[in-house]
């Protein structure tokens, strides 16, 4: 009878054992036997970046998860959104996407949430940036894990501020207007022939919206609060009645630059294309994105530039700058979710995500890795930006970028007060599509 209850009981413990067993397989808390659980996946991922930034790192991801194969494909973030859509509703969805903030808002229901053992919030808080909470879902599960961003920063030309006896780049908007006062040339008909700042416009001037939405995030109008109500244009707490609104102040600051009524005017419809400006040797101060540096230098190796962190509203606050982040996601259509999530895990672990950067001449997201960067006069200023990123809900980014873009050009033509303009805006984002 002993006997039989001693056989019971190892039969229990046995049983036990390999449940947990089975667990710690399945949750990869045994990496050996996890690469045989995973052997011969395949993983189809889409990204914005040619192959050629992942080949190295596929193979070798290939060595530690035995026999899995990525098939990579480069898409076009013009047509991302049609695509990824119109392939989930054909049942062809992709396993593993490089996926940008600021669709999160609109499409994170089609997006599925990593297992605890991958990543969690608490690993995000303390491996990423602060806006990498942007890709936590209603109950702090991880549905993202960044990989890289695109943030605001200044570009100068040393020349130009060389002939204006300028020895340093402004810290502040304000410096930015006087500077830009004293830069501008115009000939006798009042025509710009050498501008200090492109600002004030959205038909001619790169990344219009992702200032203005800087300069409002800095003034502390967030656009839209986190419950999803527009805010854009109210009165914050602590405001008086009597006082310029913050949205209302940053629409005045930016418009003025194109305002030929204005002293300060240094830009007009009439000019070319900023970044094309700035790479002509003809414009002083660009804001411009981290993927600029490279194409500026394209455009005209001899030009002599440097680049900056954004200006902010004074010299003593907390640095805010605007941008997009981007973050490896799993759809929840994915057929293959546990080795996708793995490889979005391995994408992003400091050694790779270190190499990764330096295929884009580019910043990693990771707060280990961003120190490294203090040495380098262009990489540590993208460091300081990605530290500095500010995102804010989008409700839909193509139409937020025509309803801002609109408001920018009503506010140059003088379609109505400034206030009025917000309305307008603040009324076609409140509109039902």
């Amino acid at each position: 009878m002993q006997t039989t209850n001693y056989l019971q009981v190892g039969v229990i413990v046995g049983a036990i054992v390999l449940v947990t067993i089975a667990i710690m397989i399945l949750t990869g808390f045994l990496p050996g036997l996890r690469e045989s659980f995973t052997s011969g996946g395949t993983v189809i991922m889409w990204g914005f970046d040619s192959e050629d930034s992942f080949s190295d790192v596929f193979h070798s991801f290939g060595q530690a998860y035995r026999g899995s194969i990525v098939k990579y494909t480069k898409k076009n973030p013009v047509n991302f959104e049609d695509e990824l859509l119109n392939a989930v509703a054909r049942g062809e969805s992709p396993n593993l996407i490089v996926f940008p903030s600021d669709f999160f808002k609109k499409h994170k229901d089609i997006l599925a949430s990593a297992p605890a053992i991958t990543m969690t919030e608490r690993e995000i808080s303390q491996q990423f940036i602060d806006s990498a909470q942007t890709f936590l879902g209603p109950k702090n599960e991880v549905m993202g894990i960044p990989i890289y961003a695109e943030t605001l920063q200044l570009y100068f030309n040393k020349d130009i501020f060389t002939e204006n006896f300028v020895t340093l780049p402004p810290v502040t908007w304000d410096e930015v207007l006087n500077l830009s006062g004293k830069m501008t040339k115009k000939d006798d008909s009042g025509n710009i022939l050498i501008s200090g700042a492109a600002l004030g416009r959205a038909s001619n001037i790169k990344n219009a919206t992702t200032i203005l939405t800087a300069l409002l995030l800095q003034s502390g109008d967030p656009i839209f609060n986190q419950a999803g109500e527009i805010v854009f244009g109210d009165l914050p707490d602590g405001f008086k009645n009597t006082q310029l609104r913050p949205a209302e102040s940053a629409l005045l600051f930016f418009s003025d630059f194109a305002n030929p009524a204005k002293v300060a005017q240094s830009w007009s419809a009439a000019l070319p294309d900023s970044r094309d400006m700035f790479a002509a040797g003809k414009l002083a101060m660009y804001f411009g994105g981290n993927r600029d540096f490279d194409i500026i230098k394209t455009q005209n190796p001899h030009l002599n530039f440097a680049v900056a962190p954004l200006p902010q509203l004074s010299k003593n606050v907390v640095p805010i700058t605007s941008g997009v982040l981007y973050a490896l996601a799993v759809p929840k259509a994915s057929k293959n979710q546990n080795l996708s999530w793995a490889l979005a895990k391995y994408l992003t672990s400091k050694d790779i995500s270190t190499a990764y950067a330096k295929t884009k001449n580019d910043v990693s997201p990771r707060r280990d890795v961003l120190p490294a960067y203090s040495g380098d006069s262009v990489k540590s200023v993208f460091a300081g930006s990605i530290l500095a990123l500010n995102l804010w809900p989008n409700p839909d980014p193509d139409r937020s970028e025509n309803i801002l873009r609109a408001l920018i050009e009503d506010v140059a033509l003088g379609k109505g007060t400034i206030r009025e303009s917000i309305d307008r805006a603040k009324a076609k984002f409140n509109q039902k599509i």
